[in-house]
């Protein structure tokens, strides 16, 4: 079974991964210098046993390394060496997305692997795995593994559907849609001024929304009307371009969608609540992503939705009913529980009666 890569903070903080784009952007890089990814060739000076001879080209990559000579050393840790067959044991027992995460900095990622098994071994020959709290959490990491690898299977069991069939039956979630928005903002009752200093009741914004639609629809310039009035500082500026969407993404709020959804390229919708503030679109294009553009994403949702709908069984399967709530109560600082606390709407006993009169 691949392994998770829950690695020490030295190592997280070397090549973290890029965080998804928020609300489900997909719109692409600009083309400028600064967003061209530089080559990932080495520039460091390699070792001077390690150059290639002339006319003859080392293999590069620990898999094709480890099949021209598995024995060679490839590395020293703590003046013991390890060969290339050992390394790639070693990388193998992660799963590829953690692998890859790394891609860029192996050697630090085989000198974790290294001393966390040098570290095990040696925790286990002093027993720790026998003692608390030690035993309990190994306990339970293999019951959660051992569980995942149940619900895996059990949802991968089956015909898998046609990534095909499920692209024709939800055809409009893989609209690509381009949008620019003017938002007007306000404060709800309670609730400190948002950034700017907006001093705005939601009657105010809903007011102000009304004006500008009366605007858009007698022909104003919706470009300009963002750059002047949209409380959306980022996106005013570029005269209320706010990126491109997947109509289908979960991100993308229900209200957006529902709004935008019969809109076609050109066209504003009627102003949309969110929250903290009302929304006014514009749809610039639409564009239908192909099948083979989002056949992977399409495969993992189907992946998913079988694993929900096995836990959901399980869970169905396993229903607790309470039998005893005092017990489930939570405890008070003494550790008595709170149903047992007197009280004037609660008799503390069987003795309790109301006062004679």
């Amino acid at each position: 079974m691949k392994r998770c890569a829950v690695f020490l903070p030295v190592v997280l903080c070397l090549a973290s991964p890029s965080a998804p784009l928020a609300q489900a952007q997909t719109s692409a890089p600009s083309q400028g210098a600064s967003s061209v990814p530089q080559s990932t060739t080495p520039t460091a000076t390699q070792p001077s046993g390690s150059s290639a001879q002339p006319g003859h080209l080392r293999p590069r990559g620990p898999e094709a390394s480890t099949q021209q000579d598995p024995n060679h050393v490839v590395a020293t840790i703590a003046g013991k060496p390890v060969t290339a067959k050992q390394a790639m044991d070693m990388l193998a027992t992660l799963r590829p997305e953690d692998r890859k995460r790394f891609e860029n900095n192996l050697p630090a990622l085989v000198q974790q692997l290294y001393m966390t098994d040098q570290l095990a071994n040696e925790a286990t020959r002093m027993k720790l795995d026998t003692q608390s709290p030690w035993k309990e959490q190994l306990r339970m990491s293999r019951e959660n593994i051992l569980t995942q690898a149940y619900l895996s299977q059990a949802s991968s069991a089956g015909a898998a559907e046609d990534p095909g069939a499920y692209y024709q039956a939800h055809a409009a979630d893989f609209d690509q849609v381009k949008l620019s928005g003017i938002l007007i903002a306000f404060n709800p009752p309670g609730t400190p001024a948002a950034s700017g200093g907006i001093q705005r009741t939601e009657a105010a914004a809903q007011a102000k929304a009304d004006d500008l639609e009366k605007k858009l629809k007698a022909g104003g310039d919706f470009s300009a009307l963002a750059r002047t009035d949209s409380d959306n500082q980022q996106s005013s500026v570029k005269g209320g371009d706010l990126g491109t969407f997947v109509m289908g993404n979960a991100q993308l709020p229900a209200p957006i969608r529902d709004r935008i959804t019969s809109l076609q390229p050109g066209q504003i919708s009627e102003p949309v609540r969110v929250p903290n503030g009302i929304y006014i679109f514009k749809l610039d294009s639409r564009n239908r992503l192909p099948l083979e553009a989002v056949r992977q994403d399409i495969v993992q949702k189907q992946q998913n939705d079988r694993a929900q709908a096995s836990l959901k069984q399980q869970m169905d399967k396993y229903k607790i009913e309470v039998q005893d709530s005092d017990f489930f109560a939570a405890p008070n600082s003494d550790g008595t529980s709170a149903s047992k606390i007197p009280s004037l709407q609660r008799p503390a006993g069987p003795q309790s009666s109301a006062p004679k009169q």
